[in-house]
């Protein structure tokens, strides 16, 4: 005998179904209450982080063959998600050339006929380190980048392919509304100059320093800062560059609507040898900046100055030095009779959302005319999406009573994620 199939049957073979799998019928009581709920997974423990980045960069010195340094650089870790205010983070650092003869790396990389391309090939552990947050306070120990202030004095030198990294304890606490109060140890300094390094004053480091920063944003539009230094830094070239330096600053803006605001900065800051140095000086530093914003452009006048005394110039042996004193890096070290640099400075953003930026510097010594030379810096960029980028960047410094006619040009990709 064959059973018909009617509507009322298959009703009752399918009502189970559709009520277990959340679909609800009309006139039909929900037997739970309410519809199932899908609780979203939790992040994942490990987060893997890249940082990449394709450069070419051509330089014309006056008394030298033309470099050319093609390189791939590559950053690749392993970041950890915070686990009871635990948190854990380990980097590999590479950077690859086209051709390595074709420019000066570092003293060790490239024929010393060729100008200087401060990005030599490179293989190391950039970065291992283990933190811990709590009661306003973060810890860190282990191989990391510190960048403090506005970097003048330490850097990671993000510049460059090879950044430096710090082999240290750093702690910051913010207990004090709007006050950050941090501390730093550091023991060994991984400097820019790449794992195959050979000249004794391109080593890495070694040493005892310390640093106490304090940051206070508790005035409306302004920004109080003091700090003190004190390197004790050893390589294969001595102890030369070990210093002791106290300083403060001011950094402030002033609306005067809803599009235009001034904008001033001022440091003042004195240095002098330390520990095993066996030079012997007192001297000072200090950096004024005026300008104004509109928008999104931006123009102003600063005048920096790094004295000398005993023949010896004010030094910041860690600082992220390409971003002082013009692109073309000719005066990474402060020279004997110190250094002033007087600069104008504008920026915008340009059609297709392009940010452009240009200054251009009067450079001479400390107290004197400025007779060094002069440089123009412009810089183009711009953002494809949130992980890419790209960015070309030329320096012209003409040289007077120092250095050497030197142009630069650098094209490059990052990607990030």
């Amino acid at each position: 005998m064959h059973r018909t199939l009617t509507t009322r049957t298959l009703g009752a073979a399918f009502l189970p179904l559709l009520v277990t799998s959340g679909v609800a019928l009309a006139g039909t009581p929900d037997p739970v209450g309410k519809m199932p709920v899908v609780e979203e997974a939790p992040d994942p423990f490990f987060k893997l982080t890249g940082d990449f980045r394709l450069r070419y960069e051509h330089v014309d010195e006056d008394g030298l063959k033309d470099a050319d340094a093609g390189t791939f650089r590559s950053r690749i870790g392993l970041l950890t998600r915070e686990f009871y205010g635990f948190q854990v983070f380990g980097e590999y650092e590479g950077t690859l050339t086209v051709d390595r003869n074709s420019y000066r790396g570092a003293s060790a990389h490239g024929p010393t006929d060729r100008a200087v391309i401060a990005d030599p090939e490179s293989q190391e552990w950039n970065q291992g380190w283990i933190s811990y947050t709590n009661w306003d306070t973060k810890i860190k120990v282990g191989r990391q980048e510190i960048n403090v202030d506005n970097q003048r004095f330490i850097g990671t030198v993000a510049w460059r392919q090879n950044e430096q990294t710090f082999d240290a304890v750093t702690i910051s606490n913010q207990s004090i509304k709007d006050l950050t109060l941090s501390y730093g140890y550091i023991n060994r300094v991984n400097r820019i100059f790449g794992s195959e390094v050979e000249a004794a004053a391109q080593d890495d480091f070694t040493g005892n320093s310390h640093y106490l920063n304090a940051k206070y944003a508790g005035i409306a539009n302004m920004t109080l800062g003091a700090y003190s230094y004190f390197l004790d830094l050893h390589n294969g070239a001595g102890d030369g560059n070990s210093n002791n330096t106290y300083g403060a600053y001011i950094d402030g803006v002033m609306p005067l609507d809803d599009a235009w605001k001034l904008t001033y900065y001022g440091e003042y800051a004195y240095q002098t040898d330390a520990f095993d140095s066996p030079k012997d000086y007192g001297a000072n530093y200090y950096h004024l900046v005026g300008g104004a914003a509109y928008k999104d452009a931006k123009f102003g006048v600063g005048y920096e100055s790094l004295g000398s005394d005993n023949a010896t110039g004010f030094q910041t042996p860690l600082a992220t030095l390409h971003k002082f004193n013009g692109f073309a890096d000719k005066f990474l070290t402060t020279p004997a009779d110190g250094l002033a640099d007087l600069y104008l400075y504008a920026g915008t953003k340009l059609p297709y959302g392009i940010a452009f930026s240009n200054s251009f510097h009067w450079f001479g010594e400390d107290g004197g005319s400025l007779e060094y030379g002069s440089e123009y810096d412009i810089v183009l960029s711009k953002a494809l999406n949130e992980n890419l980028s790209v960015l070309g960047k030329a320096a012209f410094y003409f040289a007077d009573d120092y250095a050497t006619d030197t142009n630069k040009f650098t094209v490059e990709m990052d990607y990030k994620f």
